[in-house]
């Protein structure tokens, strides 16, 4: 019997799709009051901030992509006593990763925070409590990663859209307590922070020892499984830090050639970024799963099939979003904050384009990951990727490039990550390239340059208005979808669309 379950994918990437579409207006909601209430300073100082303790999160990542791997083939195998020692001995990994982390933060960071970060003098007693708050606002998930763990390779996503829609009106709640606060509103909302991340966390802890056997923690260590886990992660290592590079490592460069006002802009271009992005992500939690235990279970060619689908599919999600969002991106920014930060439009629109092309290496790297063959492969495509750090600060250092420059350097690596990614995949999952183009390049190039041209044509021939915005988004919402049905699927992927789409009608209309 197949492990891979097409209408749990869709059921659970639907779950996550509203869960996403609720967090993001209030997200954005949240963001832009933040941003007014906080002003651009200390906005950007908390951005910088942040950015010192999550700069350690390379550790966390590692280690959660070790939890996801091993949990989900401990499940596509059916062995739950071997689970359960797999769950026990991450929760000591990660108990003693949280010290060293903690060590870490308040020596080496601490450091930076005080000799290298730009900020004004008058404000370094409000620096120094949002980062200790920062710490613990750190902290605190990533030592529940491993429930959250367990929920993700259990495919139990409506635990997630429900806590995660709390969790965003936790965080909407901070923003009236912020306007009624009388006294340092930066150290108030790091504090307000902390506790929301609190609270969530203890949630993920107190559900999945209550719903699953295997989460009820005894102290374990089994050194033959240890050094097979430190294996898989140590490598593992060069991509997390890869991703810290490009995203806090980046902000830190800002900080130190262009000061916390940049910090802000990136913020918020980062605010875009994230909630565009975390659509695609959605799709990305409900598929991990599944490529895992098709590979466990040997099941090659449905796994390659459901790269290749997952691999369309991630690109077609964002798309239908980021199309338009960049078309209008000026006038989205004027309605979403009172005063738009130097910078961001351009930081936005960088950051979408980069997005759309890590889309498409979400599945082939699960798949890789999935072999635990990952030692070659995380020295070329994290390498690749790391070496987007370097270059910026050379490109700022050396040439004085603009800010824009950074995020430019992004876009070329990811392009360079991606080549690598297929031909790994070639080389271990015997992937043929030319299928990979015909089923997924040719597509996407075909939706991506047709859905362009009417919504390209409306913004430069008309004025900024509220009509054209109507327009445009309307135009997106329509050709888009119409082009990736025509265009972007095979028959069979049309006919079960359809299918599907038939199914929900015909039922609603029993109802």
């Amino acid at each position: 019997m197949s492990v891979v379950n097409q209408r749990l994918i869709a059921r659970n990437t639907l779950l996550l799709y509203i869960r996403m579409g609720l967090i993001m207006i209030i997200s954005f909601y949240t963001s832009r009051m933040i941003l007014a209430l906080l002003g651009e300073n200390d906005f950007g100082i908390y951005n910088a901030v942040g950015g010192v303790v999550v700069a350690f999160s390379f550790l966390n990542n590692v280690m959660a992509s070790a939890c996801n791997r091993y949990f989900a083939v401990e499940l596509g195998r059916g062995d739950h006593a071997a689970l359960k020692k797999v769950f026990n001995l991450n929760v000591t990994i990660f108990l003693g990763l949280g010290l060293i982390i903690l060590l870490l933060a308040e020596t080496l960071g601490l450091w930076f925070l005080r000799v290298k970060m730009v900020y004004p003098p008058e404000r370094a007693m409000a620096v120094n409590w949002v980062y200790q708050l920062s710490i613990l606002s750190f902290m605190l998930p990533m030592l529940t990663t491993p429930y959250r763990s367990i929920i993700i390779a259990r495919e139990k996503m409506k635990v997630f859209a429900y806590c995660s829609v709390v969790e965003a009106l936790l965080r909407l709640g901070i923003v009236f307590l912020l306007m009624s606060a009388s006294f340092d509103r930066l150290v108030f909302y790091a504090f307000l922070m902390m506790v929301v991340n609190l609270g969530v966390s203890a949630f993920y802890v107190l559900y999945c020892r209550h719903c699953y056997e295997e989460c009820r923690y005894s102290f374990f260590w089994d050194k033959p499984l240890f050094r097979e886990i430190f294996s898989y992660t140590g490598w593992n290592v060069i991509g997390s830090l890869s991703g810290v590079a490009r995203s806090q490592g980046v902000n830190l460069l800002l900080n130190l050639f262009f000061g916390p006002v940049v910090n802000a802009a990136r913020g918020v271009a980062y605010q875009v970024y994230v909630n565009i992005n975390q659509f695609v992500q959605n799709f990305v939690t409900a598929f991990h799963p599944q490529i895992t235990k098709a590979h466990a279970a040997d099941e090659h060619q449905a796994m390659i099939k459901l790269v290749f689908q997952s691999s369309k599919f991630s690109y077609f999600l964002l798309f239908l979003l980021v199309l338009p969002v960049y078309t209008e991106m000026p006038m989205i920014l004027d309605i979403w904050l009172k005063d738009v930060p130097q910078h961001t439009l351009l930081f936005s629109r960088l950051l979408l384009i980069t997005a759309l092309i890590d889309a498409l290496g979400y599945p082939l790297g699960t798949s890789i990951q999935a072999t635990g063959q990952i030692k070659w492969y995380q020295i070329f495509v994290g390498g690749s990727l790391l070496l987007s750090l370097p270059i910026a600060y050379l490109m700022l250092k050396i040439w004085h490039l603009p800010a824009e420059s950074v995020f430019a350097v992004n876009i070329a690596t990811s392009l360079l990550a991606q080549v690598l990614r297929a031909v790994f995949m070639k080389r271990q999952q015997q992937m043929s390239l030319s299928a990979y183009t015909r089923a997924v390049l040719l597509p996407i190039l075909l939706v991506s340059v047709l859905s362009c041209v009417v919504p390209v044509l409306i913004v430069t021939r008309m004025e900024s208005s509220w009509w054209r915005l109507l327009l445009s988004l309307a135009s997106c919402f329509f050709i888009v979808p119409v082009c990736i049905y025509t265009l972007g699927l095979t028959a069979s992927e049309r006919s079960s669309v359809t299918g599907a789409l038939k199914s929900r009608f015909l039922k609603k209309q029993s109802l």
